[in-house]
């Protein structure tokens, strides 16, 4: 069973990004810092007011000489002085702020993203992660890879993506990259002196150079550890209430008669600031047309697949929902591709001081879905702590449910040590007996930046499902346990990191039978010249469908080369007892460049399931996939993709084999048994260009099997710009 909770990026600042790197329990590692010769402490500068903007070009010139400047000086990953100096310039003018980095490299750059995208953070980078409000309120991020290619974060807004500046160049013994942040695109809340890390990866070493830093800290952009920046925005006071946003839409679709014919379509997206931290959101006709990442996959699984939301509406308001300090196999109460397509939405969030709230409402045919949640967090160098309400409903014909949550957590900063609580209950149509809709969970932990381990008790009652959530297994009592621990070694030395995973669970249902086990260890090797090797072992027991206690195992090992990388290459195998036989599962994947801004991606994946069990078949299913990624631009990309699907679905633990019933698979291709032959076709053009944002796209790449139909859609953002 996966596990979820602070060490996946749930954290006390609202999930901004991810906080620790997990790892077996060891005090070793909380110790180990002392005597290496790093800066400890907590760093502050003064932002000077330069009278005139500064370069832009990647070069830093006399225009930077009254930035304030300072180096960053530790390597967070290694917990020692920084191997190569990058010095950091830091300044304002009028309503922007100026950053700029100098960084010294050796090692050969690793920079082939060429498009603004989160592949950057795969990648060389510098950036800057920013706290206007402290520990509190939202967390922002801005990226530049040597390239020039930037990315930016916004704990508000999965879709966060304002006009700013970035510029880079090479230099004889490394890169420059210059930056510069509109002030208006981040929502201050007046404050004037800002917490804030700066940052510097390079893939070759393994290593993070970090402004700031301390040993209780679990990531380098842990906010409770993070410097300070004094009198940002004097000048101009931008805070004080953010821009309304509009962003209108229009829509043509060109497509065959039997696919609804030729059409048109206008709508409206609108968030409309009533605090200075706080929005109204809304959507009038909404349209979730844009291309969208393959999620297909034919990947073993024993429980029902997880796929990431793409519809606007639900991606902005994402990180304030299913807040808790820790879980393991955590249910969701909100998981939003369960909701069915709507015709209007409207939402609020926002911020007040240590309090995070959402609600949102999306009205369909006859159908409503709404969510509200509630957080109060506090987090400082000696503690950190949070409290979570959420409420999740459905009232539709027939149909009406009420999911209500309730979790806390604490954690001593100086000891790692933390606790939580986790409680809901679900209610409505479905529940025929209160005490069957009951979920609670506690553990204990100790986590640090390398280190962590978890024990949690859990009960999941057989009939808390709600409507709008994702339960992997309801009916479940026991406990769990997980730690993970990892080994940093030199970055000179030919293998850079070891970590090791470990996870052991325990179920009984309410009969008192065994309802799930798992038994499972994993040892990732992560190797200098970029080569990884994972090597994974374990058995899973689940109580399926019928009642039958069947194993799911998992047992095999992974090679690849620039895995964590937008280029990588691999090949995986896992295998074991599954179901009611064997299962041998192979992935290979390439990704070859075709040109500088030009990526070829190849992908075969093959599932054998053997089986002597009456009624049962010996099957194999697999896909083969190829996409082409042309980065145009900074701001266009070009994407085509062509997928195949062949063979029998695999057996999975909580729908049963049907064995291409024409009846169940006309309704549903993906059931356990039926047989797929299908294949996708997919083009799409984007690009987004200050207030403008363009599609062109034909088919639909989610889709099991391709989509006759060309869209063509502008959207036009009035006021704020997109995310803000």
């Amino acid at each position: 069973m996966p596990y979820s909770g602070k060490a996946a990026g749930i954290s006390a600042c609202g999930g901004f990004l991810t906080r620790t790197r997990v790892a077996a329990l060891a005090l070793a590692a909380v110790l180990g810092a002392s005597g290496t010769g790093i800066a400890a402490g907590i760093q502050s500068a003064s932002v000077p007011v330069l009278d005139a903007p500064p370069a832009m070009n990647g070069t830093i010139d006399d225009s930077w000489a009254k930035a304030a400047t300072f180096s960053l000086d530790t390597d967070f990953t290694y917990k020692r002085a920084a191997g190569e100096p990058t010095r950091v310039y830091v300044a304002q003018d009028g309503s922007f702020l100026d950053v700029a980095f100098a960084v010294t490299q050796k090692e050969s750059k690793n920079a082939s993203q060429v498009t603004n995208s989160a592949s950057v953070l795969n990648e060389d980078y510098v950036g800057v992660y920013l706290y206007p409000q402290g520990t509190n309120g939202i967390a922002y991020g801005f990226f530049s890879n040597p390239n020039g290619a930037r990315f930016q974060t916004s704990s508000e807004n999965s879709a966060y993506a304002p006009q700013w500046v970035a510029v880079a160049k090479g230099t004889p013994d490394g890169y420059t990259v210059t930056m510069r942040i509109p002030l208006d695109v981040i929502r201050s809340g007046g404050s004037t002196s800002w917490k804030a890390q700066f940052v510097r990866s390079t893939v070759a070493t393994n290593g993070v150079s970090v402004w700031t830093y301390d040993v209780r800290a679990q990531g380098p952009e842990d906010p409770a550890f993070a410097g300070t920046l004094d009198g940002i925005g004097l000048q101009q006071q931008s805070a004080a209430r953010p821009k309304p946003r509009l962003q209108v839409y229009g829509l043509g679709e060109v497509t065959t008669a039997a696919n609804g014919g030729n059409t048109s379509r206008v709508g409206a997206d609108f968030s409309l600031p009533i605090t200075p931290t706080a929005s109204l959101v809304g959507t009038l006709h909404p349209d979730y047309s844009n291309v969208e990442v393959d999620q297909q996959t034919i990947a073993p699984s024993a429980f029902a697949r997880q796929y990431a939301e793409v519809r606007p509406f639900f991606t902005q308001s994402a990180s304030y929902f299913n807040q808790h300090y820790s879980c393991s196999n955590c249910p969701s109460t909100l998981y939003t591709p369960s909701i069915p397509t709507f015709g209007q939405g409207y939402a609020l969030e926002g911020t007040q001081g240590h309090v995070q709230f959402a609600a949102f409402d999306a009205l369909g045919d006859g159908r409503s879905d709404n969510a509200q949640t509630l957080n109060y967090s506090f987090e400082d160098p000696a503690t950190a702590f949070s409290v979570d309400a959420q409420r999740v409903g459905v009232e539709a014909p027939g149909l009406s449910d009420v999911a209500s949550t309730l979790a806390a957590g604490y954690q001593d900063q100086k000891l790692h040590l933390f606790g939580y609580v986790n409680a809901g209950q679900d209610r409505g149509t479905n529940v025929t007996d209160p005490a069957l809709g009951n979920y609670s969970e506690g553990g204990v932990g100790y986590e640090t930046s390398t280190t962590f381990a978890q024990l949690n008790l859990q009960s999941v009652g057989a009939q808390f499902d709600p409507v709008d959530g994702y339960v992997a297994q309801a009916d479940i009592n026991g406990y769990e346990f997980y730690g993970n621990k990892t080994l940093n070694f030199s970055p000179n030395a030919p293998l850079h990191a070891i970590a090791a995973d470990v996870f052991y669970a325990r179920y009984n249902n309410r009969f008192d039978q065994l309802a799930q086990t798992g038994a499972n260890a994993q040892v990732n090797f992560d190797f200098k010249d970029l080569l990884t090797v994972h090597v994974y072992g374990g058995n899973s027991g689940i109580r399926v469908f019928d009642g039958e206690f069947l194993p799911f195992a998992n047992n095999g090992a992974t090679i690849g080369y620039k895995m964590d990388s937008p280029t990588p290459t691999f090949v995986s195998y896992a295998g074991g007892r599954y179901f009611h036989g064997k299962l041998d599962a192979w992935t290979y994947l390439a990704t070859l460049p075709v040109g500088r801004k030009v990526h070829l991606g190849l992908e075969l994946d093959e599932n054998q399931y053997l089986t002597s069990w009456p009624g049962e078949a010996t099957t194999k299913q697999w896909l083969e996939r190829a996409s082409l990624d042309w980065q145009i631009s900074r701001e266009a990309s070009f994407d085509a993709g062509v997928r195949r699907i062949v063979g029998p679905n695999l057996p999975n633990s909580f729908e049963p084999l049907v064995y291409d019933s024409p009846a169940v698979c006309a309704a549903n291709a993906y059931n356990p048994g039926c047989y797929v032959n299908a294949s996708n076709v997919s083009l799409a053009f984007h690009l987004l260009a200050s207030k403008n944002e363009f599609y062109v796209v034909y088919g639909n790449p989610n889709n099991l099997s391709t989509e006759p139909a060309l869209f063509v859609k502008w959207i036009r953002y009035i006021g704020a710009e997109k995310g803000t």
